[in-house]
């Protein structure tokens, strides 16, 4: 399906003329699929949507049958739904969830983003401990709605299930499992690296059973003394350090004028 099709099918689904002339804004309509993609999904009991920027773990440690039997939405963070990951249950109740939310249309049909899926860019505030119900926020997000919907018997799933950045040390994908020190996720993200000047993804010819993961990059485990120095890219992270760098002086200097 084409973009422009894509775009098509959605107007026709959700039966208004929607703002959509960049990749990027469907992210605001993924809550939507249910609905807009209903005869892609009529054979299955659950449809869901991910990123491209993951490494999955084992999925199936996480996402049990109990899972599945007992909720009708089910997210990786504790706070707020992941639009990286989330698994609706393929019923007409939560394929229109969408349309509780008493701003999906001005979402729907203004061109900006306003990360309605997941929290409307209140996640530190919701980290923070903060109800979504009194986060500051200009609309009614998709969290909003669910956490609603669930003191009216919705049933679900937010854990933590996703690590979305790495300390001091990497974590490990071993055929099929990622784990970080004795902890197991479902799932590496890595929105928070991967715009780093210092991180880097390895040319790898065949991706190797096992593996690091760390804030430089990426590296084989079987080669543990000369993994990082083989497979991340140091000269690009020279090269875009000091990129980085002339960039800051430049404006530091351009500031004193």
């Amino acid at each position: 399906m084409s973009f422009a099709e894509m775009k098509q099918r959605t107007s026709e689904q959700l039966e208004m003329k929607v703002a959509l002339d960049r990749p990027y804004k469907l992210c605001d309509f993924k809550t939507a699929y249910g609905t807009i993609l209903e005869d892609y999904l009529e054979e299955y009991d659950f449809w869901g949507c991910t990123d491209l920027d993951l490494v999955y773990g084992r999925i199936d440690d996480f996402i049990t049958d109990d899972v599945l039997n007992q909720h009708d939405v089910i997210a990786a963070r504790p706070w707020y739904l992941t639009g990286f990951f989330f698994l609706f249950r393929n019923c007409e109740r939560t394929n229109q969830l969408y349309e509780q939310s008493r701003d999906h249309e001005r979402v729907y049909q203004n061109d900006d983003h306003f990360s309605f899926i997941e929290c409307n860019f209140a996640w530190q505030q919701l980290r923070n401990g903060t109800s979504i119900f009194d986060a500051d926020t200009d609309i009614e997000s998709m969290t909003e709605v669910i956490r609603r919907e669930e003191q009216n018997g919705l049933q679900v799933h937010f854990s933590e299930m996703a690590r979305e950045s790495v300390d001091w040390r990497p974590l490990l994908w071993n055929r099929d499992r990622l784990t970080e020190g004795g902890r197991e996720w479902l799932l590496f993200h890595f929105v928070f690296h991967k715009d780093h000047w210092a991180f880097s993804l390895p040319n790898w010819k065949r991706v190797p059973d096992s593996y690091y993961i760390s804030k430089f990059g990426l590296w084989n485990r079987d080669t543990p003394l000369t993994g990082p120095l083989r497979d991340i890219d140091w000269s690009g992270i020279l090269q875009r350090g000091t990129k980085k760098t002339v960039e800051r002086l430049v404006g530091n200097s351009n500031s004193a004028c």
